[in-house]
């Protein structure tokens, strides 16, 4: 579980999180709001990547590790950016290892094939560099890559934004599968009411506040 607890973030113009108390458990939590509403503010809170102003971050009850020159935040937490991000001059299965080895997690080809299957992905695609893949191909494996780092909280930023309606439908499936059968915290930050509505539960952020949508 991720708590929140009278989180603040001020800069000198504006304030995009203001006395957030949130509680997220496991299953799929989707926050809708409109460009610069701190949608991506609040996924750097939770992952340790910024620093509130004011209030504090706990997961499991412990609080979130800062970012430092050794990491890039607390590590029970895994990031799906839109873009994908994949090394381009790996394969899928460098990529995937890669993740785990960056997190200290032993892992093997045969893990590698098990979270592509999580992710309806067959192992032949262990061999194939990004730029062979597709938009959705590629999020699916920045899906598994999260999975490698045995991370029980998964935060995805806009993970639909680049892809079409079809992608869209699969990736989002994924996503709401794997928060209700294998119980991870997932928060997916996305302006797209479709993606929204398939989650188990959906917030909106308004002028630094989360509010139920509806």
């Amino acid at each position: 579980m991720i708590v929140l607890d009278g989180v603040t973030v001020e800069y000198s113009d504006s304030v995009p999180l203001e006395r957030v108390t949130l509680e997220l458990e496991p299953g799929c939590t989707a926050v809708m709001g409109p460009s610069g509403s701190g949608k991506s503010t609040l996924l750097r809170i939770i992952a340790g990547q910024q620093k509130p102003t004011v209030g504090a971050v706990a997961i499991d009850g412990v609080a979130v590790a800062a970012a430092s020159w050794r990491s890039s935040g607390d590590p029970r937490v895994a990031l799906i950016h839109q873009d994908y991000r994949l090394v381009p001059f790996l394969t899928v299965e460098q990529n995937l290892l890669l993740a785990a080895e960056l997190r200290e997690v032993n892992r093997s080809a045969v893990d590698v094939d098990d979270a592509l299957d999580r992710v309806g992905l067959p192992s032949a695609m262990r061999s194939r560099l990004p730029r062979t893949m597709s938009g959705g191909e590629q999020q699916r494996v920045a899906i598994a890559r999260a999975l490698m780092t045995g991370a029980p909280v998964v935060l995805a930023d806009e993970p639909t934004g680049a892809l079409d309606e079809g992608n869209t439908e699969r990736i989002t499936e994924v996503l709401v599968d794997l928060g209700r059968k294998e119980r991870l915290v997932i928060v997916v930050a996305t302006h797209d009411p479709g993606v929204a509505r398939r989650m188990d539960r959906c917030l909106r952020l308004i002028d630094g506040k989360l509010a139920p949508a509806g």
